[in-house]
């Protein structure tokens, strides 16, 4: 049927208009109430004046099928045909989609009531958009918790996979109870002990430990300081030594101390207490013992080297580098760094020394490669220099060598030439001379020559150094 045929139902229409009290209380029935015929054109729209929705009069003699999506027409169709059973008054509540171009899209729940002695048909309408936007927001925020789900999964998988992959036993401690929280197959392995079994007991049960201070403080500690501790585990009714390796971080409101435990193979030795001797000779020798990495920041230090510094506490010296402490600065560094990484240890290296207060000693340096499973480090060993006296001898003799082959020149040429020639053996005997304290290493000597390595090249050719 055409909508210019169709035909608004008087008594419909008697009944909304003629009727005052029944129009004013449609009005007031739901956000939205559509008067619609049985082929669903719409007669007739009612909003109540506070309705959020928006004016929707333009929809007066259209389709109704045409304002939904179509999901929503077959619905509506449903409903009518419901409606046409002679004993069918009232439809249930059934939720439709409205669109168009004029509103866009929002949701409604109607519920239908036909019309006594018509052909017409009441949908009285709740606007669901409120709904809808929290709904929206639901899922939207389910989405985002599903993302983050799926990342936490992911680290979570990564995190066993790599503790797992460690051959190293690793356990993992509550920073505050000391309960044991997770540790890896090794881990178990070392107290003989199933995957599992572990976690939940406490750290210091497992631990032979007297000290006044619990042990997890003390690995707390240690782990702050960057120290490796040698302690004996109880492994069912025997004893292991291991050194452990602590390290310390939050997670959210938890504090975590992951151990890395590495066990001690104990051996016969002809050597017996020799560790410990060494371990005397660090602390109590005269001379001045630091261990710094390969770029020369400090790592550990004995008294010796606190007291030749002028320094009241290794705190003061330890994260510096040893170039704050030489004249040359970084020129002796890299000199002895160069030589020692390649050829395992220098022969003494006489150089001046800087104390806190800005004191210049002569000192011997020499410095040792020496590496661990934490990486390479350099020894160096420095004491006061007992040969200043021998090096001004030296410096002696190269100047009066120097001075022999002037005067040979003297008379073969003038005084100009002369002044010239004896700049070259000045400049070759700077260059001999630092060539034999960087034992030949032709990229500390440029440095200390403050030359550039070409510049040196063309200077070692000009002499026949090379």
């Amino acid at each position: 049927m055409k909508q210019d045929e169709v035909k608004t139902s008087k008594p419909a229409l008697k009944m909304l208009n003629g009727e005052p009290n029944y129009g004013e209380l449609i009005q007031h029935l739901g956000d939205i109430n559509i008067l619609i015929n049985v082929a669903g054109v719409i007669l007739k729209i009612n909003t109540p004046t506070d309705s959020p929705l928006p004016d929707l009069s333009s929809w007066i003699n259209k389709n109704m099928n045409d304002t939904l999506t179509i999901e929503s027409r077959e619905k509506l169709d449903a409903q009518l045909t419901s409606l046409s059973d002679i004993s069918q008054t009232v439809t249930k509540a059934f939720e439709l989609n409205h669109i168009s171009i004029e509103t866009g899209e929002f949701p409604v729940r109607y519920k239908g009531f036909k019309l006594s002695g018509t052909d017409t048909i009441l949908l009285v309408g709740n606007d669901l958009t409120p709904v809808a936007e929290i709904q929206k927001k639901f899922v939207t925020s389910q989405l985002a918790l599903e993302r983050e789900y799926t990342k936490y999964r992911s680290y979570e998988t990564r995190y066993k996979v790599l503790v797992d992959f460690t051959s190293d036993p690793i356990i993992l401690v509550d920073g505050f109870k000391g309960l044991i929280l997770d540790a890896n197959p090794p881990g178990h392995q070392m107290f003989h002990l199933k995957k599992g079994k572990l976690l939940g007991q406490q750290l210091e049960k497992l631990v032979h430990w007297d000290g006044a201070v619990k042990i997890l403080e003390v690995l707390k500690s240690d782990a702050l300081a960057n120290v490796t501790r040698v302690l004996s585990l109880k492994v069912n009714k025997d004893s292991t030594k291991v050194r452990i390796k602590p390290g310390v971080f939050r997670a959210e409101n938890e504090l975590c101390l992951l151990l890395k435990i590495t066990p001690i193979k104990e051996s016969v030795s002809s050597i017996g207490e020799f560790p410990e001797i060494l371990k005397k000779y660090y602390e109590n020798t005269k001379d001045s013992i630091i261990f710094t990495d390969k770029s020369g920041i400090i790592k550990y230090s004995n008294n010796s080297f606190l007291s030749l510094c002028n320094s009241g506490s290794d705190q003061l010296i330890l994260g510096r580098s040893l170039s704050d402490f030489l004249a040359r600065g970084t020129i002796d560094l890299k000199v002895l760094i160069d030589a020692a990484l390649e050829n395992g240890t220098t022969m003494p290296f006489a150089t001046q020394f800087v104390s806190t207060y800005d004191i210049k000693l002569n000192v011997e340096i020499t410095a040792t490669k020496a590496f661990n499973d934490y990486g390479t480090f350099i020894c160096f060993q420095i004491r006061y220099s007992s040969n200043v006296g021998k090096q001004n001898t030296d410096e002696l003799v190269v100047s009066e060598q120097a001075t022999q082959k002037i005067m040979k020149l003297v008379g073969s040429a003038p005084l100009k030439e002369l002044v010239a020639d004896t700049n070259d053996i000045v400049e070759k005997i700077c260059i001999e001379t630092a060539l034999k304290m960087t034992r030949n290493n032709r990229v500390a000597t440029a440095e200390m020559l403050n030359l550039s390595r070409q510049s040196l090249y063309v200077k070692l050719r000009k002499y026949s150094l090379l």
